[in-house]
C-alpha cells in the first residue's frame, strides 16, 4: 500500500485528476479482493483528492495553504505505511480527512461532505463490482440502504466492465470475515 501511497501523494501533487482516478480502479480493486481498511481508506482518499483537483475552486490562492496541509499529511502517510503501525496510519488517515475538511469550507457547495461522499461511493463501487450488499455494508461501515439507493441513482453497474467471479467473491467474504 505504500507504493500506492506514494502514487496518490504524486498524482495529487501533480494536480492530475486522470491518474488519480485510475490509481482508485487498481486500489478499489484490491480493496475488492483483500479488503483491509487501508486498502478502503486509500481507495476513498484517491477518488477524494481527484474530485478536488477536479475543481477550479479548490485550487486558487485561498486555497493554496489548505492543499500544501493536505500534500503533508499524505507524505506523512506515505511514510507510516509498510511500517505495520496500523494506529499511526489510521491517525494520519484522519488528519488528512481533517485538513480535506478545511478545505471544504472555503466553498461549501454539497450535501455531503467529498469524505462522505467518496465512501459512499466507494461502497456501492465494491457492490456494483461483485461483493456481496452485505459484506460491503459490514466492510465499509455504510447501510445497505444508502449503498442501494446510491446504486440506483447511478450508472454504475453500466460502467463497471468487470465482474468479481463467484470464487473471487468467496475468497474476498473469508478473508474479510477473517478466514484463510
Amino acid at each position: 500500500m505504500k507504493d500506492m501511497a506514494f502514487q496518490v501523494l504524486d498524482a495529487f501533487r501533480a494536480r492530475n485528476q486522470k491518474r488519480l482516478r485510475k490509481i482508485n480502479d487498481v486500489v478499489l480493486k484490491e480493496a475488492s479482493l483483500d479488503f483491509t481498511p487501508t486498502a478502503y481508506e486509500l481507495a476513498v482518499l484517491s477518488y477524494v483528492l481527484s474530485k478536488i483537483v477536479s475543481k477550479p475552486r479548490f485550487l486558487g490562492p485561498d486555497a493554496a495553504p489548505r492543499i500544501r496541509k493536505i500534500e503533508d499529511e499524505l507524505r506523512d502517510l506515505v511514510q507510516v505505511l509498510g511500517t505495520g503501525q496500523e494506529a499511526a496510519a489510521s491517525a494520519s488517515f484522519k488528519r488528512i480527512v481533517t485538513a480535506i475538511g478545511q478545505l471544504e469550507k472555503l466553498d461549501p457547495r454539497f450535501v455531503r461532505d467529498l469524505v462522505s461522499k467518496g465512501r459512499l461511493k466507494t461502497a456501492a463501487t465494491m457492490y456494483a463490482q461483485g461483493i456481496s450488499l452485505g459484506l460491503a455494508s459490514e466492510m465499509t461501515g455504510i447501510s445497505k440502504q444508502d449503498i442501494l439507493s446510491y446504486a440506483g441513482r447511478t450508472m454504475m453497474f453500466d460502467r463497471i466492465k468487470e465482474e468479481m467471479p463467484v470464487a473471487e467473491r468467496l475468497k474476498a467474504a473469508r478473508r474479510a470475515l477473517g478466514g484463510a
